[in-house]
């Protein structure tokens, strides 16, 4: 597969896609961490950093990351100031050349940054670090090892990978012990799917022979790869994974969030359903409901929700649900917004299929605070 420079021609559509999402989930996750009282340290890296800017000079992923650190009107470098909190940036590329041109084009943002700045010091302008090496070379460091692993540390990982040798079976699941760290990786999904017997993808996918893909939906073939990595996680771990996926000119590519923190898969989430409002999953139409536009489109109601609602009645029916907090789990874990637990509680309440032992409440975001008396048992009634 050739690999294309995109720093050298303006990005396309999917590109900015995928940035807009690395921007969000960024923006949404910085201000938790930094407001942390528990975390010491925060540590961003974007270990595939290209030179930082397309041919007309747009931001790429590193220029992102420390305009997002920045806030409207620089109000986190208020606020980092204030609380002296520390954060680094570490950013990766393996191309000496773009490298170089990295280290010019952050420097170029400071200055301009800076040219309109109150505070007497840039509190980022001496946080970053620029490395020129093979990305293994550095996942496999003792010193980013020791941060990942650190508990008291803040983690953010970009991994913007040409096509899809980097982030394997090894890689991820090293990566999915880390605590407090979020990741969020690029994958061609298209080719894995193309190529799965061969040995290029076979070295780095050692189950991967064992999915089958359907010829006839190529749309979920993303889909899949997510479902594959899901399936190496140990069968007792709690940990949230999505994917988002879109079409660019006839194949596939995608981005995998993971987090063992229902918090950043709220986050996450959120970002997903603005840009998707019938599956929170793809630009493309995964679940065949009616199009945008038509008389009969409605996002409230989509073929996935009522898909995953079916679902929770089930598990709830089944006693495998019991409560609330493991119904908001379950709907994360399912890929949708935890809002639509309360709907289906609500309805089964109704319906008088279920009681509530507890006091009943719609709270539905930050679930990792539901404690005491917001957590509630659901009782089956017979029929």
């Amino acid at each position: 597969m050739t690999k294309k420079d995109i720093n050298k021609t303006k990005f396309d559509k999917g590109t900015n896609l995928k940035l807009d999402i690395f921007r969000e989930c960024f923006r949404a996750w910085f201000p938790v961490l930094a407001n942390d009282k528990f975390t010491q340290k925060l540590f961003i890296f974007d270990l595939f950093a290209g030179s930082g800017t397309d041919e007309e000079g747009d931001y790429g992923s590193p220029l992102i990351l420390l305009d997002e650190a920045r806030g409207n009107n620089k109000q986190f470098c208020n606020f980092v100031n204030n609380k002296e909190k520390d954060i680094s940036f570490i950013f990766n590329e393996k191309i000496t050349r773009k490298a170089h041109e990295l280290e010019k084009n952050v420097a170029n943002y400071f200055e301009q940054c800076e040219s309109d700045c109150s505070l007497d010091n840039c509190v980022y302008r001496h946080k970053y670090e620029i490395k020129n090496d093979d990305f293994i070379n550095v996942f496999k460091n003792d010193d980013f090892e020791n941060i990942l692993k650190n508990k008291k540390h803040g983690k953010f990982l970009l991994l913007d990978q040409y096509g899809f040798k980097e982030i394997g079976d090894e890689v991820f699941l090293k990566l999915v012990t880390y605590p407090k760290t979020d990741f969020i990786f690029f994958i061609a999904s298209n080719y894995i799917k193309r190529f799965k017997t061969l040995t290029a993808v076979t070295d780095y996918f050692q189950k991967i022979g064992n999915i089958n893909f359907d010829e006839s939906q190529p749309k979920e073939c993303h889909k899949i790869i997510a479902e594959y990595f899901r399936q190496l996680l140990p069968p007792d771990k709690e940990y949230y994974l999505h994917q988002f996926s879109y079409l660019k000119k006839t194949n596939y590519y995608g981005l995998i969030f993971g987090t063992n923190h229902t918090y950043g898969m709220e986050k996450f989430l959120n970002v997903c359903w603005k840009h998707d409002p019938l599956s929170g999953e793809s630009m493309e139409n995964m679940y065949n409901d009616f199009e945008r536009g038509s008389l009969f489109y409605n996002p409230n109601d989509s073929n996935k929700k009522q898909e995953v609602k079916q679902l929770i009645e089930k598990e709830i029916l089944n006693s495998h649900i019991k409560t609330n907090i493991e119904g908001l789990k379950f709907v994360l874990l399912k890929g949708c917004q935890t809002s639509l637990y309360i709907e289906c509680i609500e309805e089964l309440i109704k319906a008088k299929k279920v009681s509530i032992d507890g006091k009943f409440n719609k709270t539905a975001t930050s679930i990792h605070k539901l404690k005491g008396d917001k957590v509630y048992n659901i009782n089956v009634l017979t029929q």
